[in-house]
């Protein structure tokens, strides 16, 4: 990989041009637990676990039933309600207007 700011190689792996400073690639994102919006049953509460601890939907769904079975029905659906009004909801994505779409040429 190359730094755009002064051409020099770097490592590919690397956040920054050891030659200029220059940061280079994506900033890392945190992880952040939310609610899914695309991959629900209910609420979403498990597809966010899920992606979360990076994890099969089908998996955290399966654990979910069982460790509510096995607790009592009761406190597992609570557990699933707080969660529900504590967790946010992943963030809307917009679609793009046709005056903001990128113009290639």
């Amino acid at each position: 990989m190359y730094c755009n700011a002064c051409g020099k190689a770097i490592a590919e792996d690397g956040r920054f041009c050891s030659y200029c400073g220059t940061v280079v690639g994506l900033v890392p994102t945190p992880n952040r637990l939310t609610r899914s919006r695309f991959d629900r049953k209910i609420a979403g509460v498990c597809a966010g676990l899920a992606q979360y601890f990076d994890l099969d939907v089908t998996l955290v769904r399966i654990l979910c039933i069982f460790l509510t079975l096995a607790t009592g029905v009761c406190p597992g659906i609570v557990t699933y309600l707080l969660a529900w009004i504590l967790v946010p909801s992943e963030p809307e994505l917009k679609p793009l207007l046709a005056s903001q779409q990128p113009v290639a040429g």
